[in-house]
């Protein structure tokens, strides 16, 4: 492996022993293959979220919030927006680009086709939507056959790959969404609100927000859109949270990889509440964040002996 904190490979290998002997062993690391491929990607999670972290000190110029723009990045959008002042908007931006998601081969063109009406209407930012959710869901419904036709919509990225591109299926999460973000007034009220019930402790926090989510439709009533957003809104300094847990109920790759990681079994007979406790408890010796445990357990048990490089 190569790139930045290949260098923290040794340390990473003896803290993954370190919570084997105090935790158990680890029946899924059988050979040294395993624990390089996990440590593997373990330093390949930590590198995602150092970029992403990085981007708040550089220079973004405003093109890339334009849908309009072959430089439209919604993550680097959203950034320019928050330094704007416009926080909803960078919110609203970030749930974009986390539907969407950014596919290996057609990058951010499904975010962008949407957000920028095909190229051929209004940019779909926080204030329109607001003021024209019915326009919107007209030009979803008016792009319908664009949609459905890959070469000209774009697709989901693999976190999102089951999700549907039905104008009504997509209009009802943009919908449910609005209404999450707006229920207190802006995303600020809401966070306060929150802060009001569970104080300023960026966990609770965390907790509060991902159980909010549930009413968001085909993003919020699972867990993997709720916790790549929240902790995306975490990198990108737009509130202060932070995951408590893995959060493993409902999970699919994060489980099928602690199942392998415990047991040696990716079927093995123990749900993800039940298994949530065990797996949140590594990061006391591994120090890394739960979002990196949860993301390198999933990558991993996709090829336990060889490192392969995944995206989101």
């Amino acid at each position: 492996m190569q790139g930045v904190h290949r260098d923290k490979k040794t340390d990473i290998l003896q803290r993954i022993l370190n919570a084997e002997q105090a935790l158990g062993p680890f029946l899924g690391l059988t050979n040294q293959k395993r624990r390089d491929c996990w440590a593997d990607q373990i330093i390949s999670s930590r590198r995602r979220i150092a970029y992403t972290e990085a981007l708040r000190s550089r220079d973004i110029d405003p093109s890339r919030a334009d849908p309009h723009s072959s430089a439209f990045d919604p993550i680097k959008g959203a950034i320019y927006l928050s330094r704007q002042g416009d926080l909803n908007g960078a919110v609203w931006l970030t749930f974009i680009s986390t539907h969407f998601g950014k596919h290996a081969i057609d990058g951010w063109k499904l975010a962008r086709n949407v957000y920028g009406s095909f190229n051929s209407g209004p940019t779909w930012d926080f204030a329109t939507y607001g003021n024209s959710q019915n326009r919107f869901e007209n030009m979803l419904a008016q792009n319908s056959q664009n949609l459905s036709n890959i070469s000209v919509s774009g697709r989901y990225s693999n976190h999102r790959k089951y999700e549907s591109k039905r104008p009504d299926a997509i209009a009802k999460t943009f919908r449910t969404f609005y209404e999450w973000q707006t229920q207190y007034g802006g995303f600020r009220d809401l966070i306060l609100s929150i802060h009001k019930e569970v104080g300023q402790e960026p966990t609770g926090t965390f907790h509060s927000l991902y159980n909010s989510m549930q009413s968001v439709s085909r993003f919020g009533g699972g867990r993997l859109g709720r916790f790549d957003f929240l902790t995306m809104l975490e990198k990108l300094d737009l509130a202060p949270i932070t995951p408590g847990s893995v959060y493993l109920a409902s999970a699919s790759g994060p489980l099928f990889g602690a199942r392998l990681l415990f047991f040696n079994d990716t079927d093995y007979g123990i749900s993800g509440k039940n298994l949530e406790g065990r797996v949140d408890q590594i990061d006391d010796y591994l120090d890394v964040g739960k979002q990196v445990i949860e993301d390198s357990l999933c990558n991993w048990q996709k090829s336990p002996d060889q490192y392969v490089y995944f995206r989101g």
